[in-house]
């Protein structure tokens, strides 16, 4: 019977299945794909390095860009992008040329030209592009208008082969530079000639290598050399010692490309200036390659006491090219030692190898790299006692330095503070949640510890207990600071590109009692203590400036009650 029943259902039950089946309907992808352009071109080993602000391009008698010119009153800042200039559809300032516009024999005839309303300043440049696979090649496009005697279009071979250290970079110079035919001219005098051999210095002035000095612009590109990798402000310096301007990668003060012609120095007005020749300070990756280029490039400069009116004129600067695509940093680290502990010279170890031998009370040795990872941190004696000790995690792509301090209790101690070299500063949320930051290349940062073990609380100020101007928004950074205690969040103070001279003052405070009582047996810090080499300046004949850029520590060191007497101490980070 119950056979029967089942029996008698199973048709009903196919009918309901079949009619599941045909209501399946087919689901839809409504995925989207959102990328300019879905071709997958590969690169060839040419390069165009567009330094003359050329805009559009044609490529074996195809035009490759929108060749749209926009009017004064129309939207500048907006162009149809096009399949190989997806952006914008203009030349920018790298283009790595594509593969699929050489022919069998290696080489693409290419046509780069100037487009501007008006056609006032229209200029092209043709030249035949061989792709090599031995020798990469950059086509470094230069000012067509504006420089004497010199070819529109050079070829420059590219280096793509990796620092033989997998913790340093390499970096040369190629000269470019070219006698204007629009120098400046204003009431404090004639622009500077910047023409003639040139050499690669740090930011003290000190040359990098024999290897990029003296570089004629005949001779083009110096050698690659190879340093460790970090932050430095390099300088191109002339033949009689004069630092060349350089230019930023980033949208910052006007007063970055505003100068005075007589000296390259930033301006603030034609009599007014801060005696300063801007040069970028970038962080250099592991295994990256870079080329600093120095060409002809436009400036604005006042022309007259009391008037605002700027004008514009060409002088040789300094650009940064990136000659490879360095990975992230995802392994290294970087660590040095200082001395902060008494007049008896110490050494330190990291995981039993010495990162810092022989440092005085008051210095702090050179920076090594090491790999990520937990640490034991050594501090030793001449004899090889160990000091004080402490396990630390290192973090990929940090700056430390390892403090050695006398602690309130009579202890000595061993203090690791991460140092931002970023340059970064965060300036408030968005409205969509996100974070809001401004990145400088060009900062004047100190940060203040306190290491005197007998100043339980201490503020630092400007001169006459003024307080100080914090990145960030942190007023606390220099207030009642206690010994090993650093400020942690926004722990950075600044004075700026237009500072006056000034002074650095040391309170003894208490909380609640800001900034206190002045400690007058503490030595007044002065601005031009943050001058690393007078020599740099003086040298050539120009003004010091009130002090240099960079990221400072500055620290309280020593005691008040025997020992090496309290001072504060000047650690510049970046080099």
């Amino acid at each position: 019977m119950r056979i029967h029943r089942s029996i008698k259902q199973a048709p009903l039950l196919l009918l309901i299945l079949l009619h599941l089946v045909a209501c399946n309907k087919k689901k839809l992808d409504f995925e989207y794909d959102n990328r300019p352009t879905t071709e997958n071109r590969k690169k060839s080993n040419v390069r165009v390095v567009n330094l003359g602000g050329y805009n559009q391009v044609i490529a074996n008698g195809d035009s490759l860009t929108n060749f749209v010119v926009r009017g004064p009153n129309e939207d500048v800042q907006r162009y149809p992008g096009t399949s190989y200039f997806t952006k914008n559809g203009r030349l920018g300032k790298i283009w790595d040329v594509p593969m699929d516009l050489f022919g069998a024999d290696e080489k693409s005839k290419l046509t780069t030209l100037v487009r501007n309303y008006g056609g006032n300043f229209n200029a092209e440049v043709s030249f035949t592009a061989e792709n090599s696979y031995s020798t990469p090649i950059d086509y470094y496009l230069v000012n067509p208008f504006w420089a004497k005697d010199q070819p529109k279009m050079v070829a420059v071979p590219r280096g793509v082969t990796a620092p033989s250290k997998p913790d340093h970079f390499k970096i040369r110079i190629v000269n470019l530079s070219a006698v204007s035919a629009d120098p400046g001219n204003n009431e404090r005098g004639r622009q500077e000639d910047l023409t003639g051999p040139l050499t690669l210095a740090f930011a003290d002035g000190t040359p990098v290598s024999d290897k990029t000095s003296n570089v004629s612009a005949a001779t083009i590109n110096s050698e690659y050399v190879e340093l460790p990798y970090g932050t430095y402000q390099f300088r191109v310096l002339t033949a009689d010692g004069r630092p060349m301007p350089g230019m930023s990668a980033y949208n910052q003060l006007p007063d970055y490309v505003t100068l005075d012609p007589a000296t390259s120095t930033m301006a603030l007005a034609a009599n007014e200036l801060t005696n300063q020749v801007f040069a970028p300070i970038a962080s250099y990756q592991p295994g990256g390659i870079y080329t600093i280029v120095v060409s002809l490039q436009k400036y604005w400069y006042y022309q007259s006491a009391g008037s605002s009116e700027q004008y514009s004129a060409y002088q040789n600067m300094a650009d940064l090219i990136s000659d490879n695509n360095a990975a992230a940093n995802l392994t290294y680290c970087r660590l040095q030692g200082a001395n902060a502990l008494n007049a008896q010279p110490i050494n330190i170890r990291a995981n039993g190898n010495q990162i810092a031998e022989t440092l005085a009370f008051g210095t702090a040795g050179d920076y090594s790299n090491l790999i990520t990872g937990t640490y034991t941190l050594e501090a030793t004696d001449a004899s090889g006692k160990v000091l004080a000790t402490t396990a630390q995690q290192l973090r990929a792509g940090m700056n430390y330095t390892a403090w050695l301090y006398p602690a309130p209790d009579g202890s000595s101690k061993l203090l690791v503070v991460a140092n931002d070299l970023s340059g970064v500063v965060y300036v408030g949320g968005s409205d969509d949640a996100t974070y809001n930051r401004f990145k400088y290349d060009y900062f004047f940062y100190k940060r203040f510890l306190n290491l005197s073990p007998d100043n339980p609380y201490i503020t630092f100020t400007l001169g006459n207990g003024q307080p100080l101007f914090a990145v960030g928004g942190n007023a606390q950074a220099a207030v009642n600071m206690q010994p090993g205690i650093p400020a942690i969040e926004n722990p950075n103070v600044s004075n700026g590109l237009q500072s006056p001279p000034y002074e650095f003052m040391a309170y003894r405070s208490l909380p609640g009692v800001v900034p206190g009582s002045w400690a007058d047996d503490i030595p007044v810090l002065k601005s031009d203590n943050f001058i690393a080499r007078k020599e740099l300046y003086t040298k050539p004949g120009r003004t010091v400036p009130v002090h240099e850029p960079g990221l400072y520590t500055v620290a309280l060191i020593g005691s008040n009650k025997g020992g090496p007497k309290g001072k504060m101490m000047i650690i510049k980070h970046n080099k």
